[in-house]
């Protein structure tokens, strides 16, 4: 289960320049509620996947990868990976390609985004970033505390307790934090309370 309190998110880019301007940007405009990891190489990025898949919330990939090696994964290869690794993962794919199939493709194999690199890249990646994960943790909740509500119903009076902290339109200033941190809480419930109250097993006579 993902229980670190800020979202993990992973730059995989070959410019160093760019990958720079863009995580000091990022972490300016989100601050300490996004942890972000680099990496230069497809490879690298799914090495940290792999260690703890469910760790990682989102990742943004450049389309090419330029490598000296010739064996190298480009960004489809590591989107399709990544999608395999855990489909729940949001990928935003980057190029300096503005071309509708590469568009397709990246959206075709799993992508939630298409981003061209141009002067105003780095603003748009921020709003997808921000739009993308309220609405992933937004959906996590929703989805979990239906499944509370239908097969645990007992369990509705804790959801109750939580109310105050649930996200909508009159709580503008709630932070990935506040999604991530309703949402582990919730998930953390209901997975305790599977243990705790394993089902009764009927014996046959």
């Amino acid at each position: 289960m993902n229980t670190q309190k800020s979202i993990s998110l992973l730059l995989v880019e070959d410019n160093e320049v760019f990958l720079k301007t863009l995580t000091l940007s990022l972490e300016e405009y989100f601050k300490s509620e996004i942890e972000i990891n680099s990496f230069s190489t497809g490879e690298d990025c799914l090495n940290q996947i792999q260690k703890n898949p469910d760790k990682i919330d989102v990742v943004i990939l450049d389309y090419h990868l330029n490598t000296e090696s010739e064996d190298a994964m480009n960004g489809i290869d590591i989107l399709k990976r990544i999608k395999k690794i855990n489909s729940r993962i949001i990928v935003i794919m980057l190029s300096s390609e503005d071309k509708l199939k590469i568009a397709t493709d990246c959206i075709t194999f799993g992508a939630y985004e298409y981003v061209v690199k141009s002067e105003t890249a780095i603003i748009r990646l921020r709003n997808i970033l921000k739009n993308s994960m309220e609405k992933e943790f937004n959906s996590r909740i929703l989805k979990t505390t239906m499944i509370m509500m239908e097969k645990y119903p007992e369990l509705s009076k804790y959801i109750e307790e939580m109310q105050e902290t649930i996200p909508d339109e009159t709580t503008p200033e709630v932070t990935f934090r506040n999604l991530k941190a309703y949402y582990d809480s919730l998930n953390s419930m209901l997975n305790k309370y599977i243990v705790d109250h394993p089902p009764v097993q009927e014996h046959l006579v």
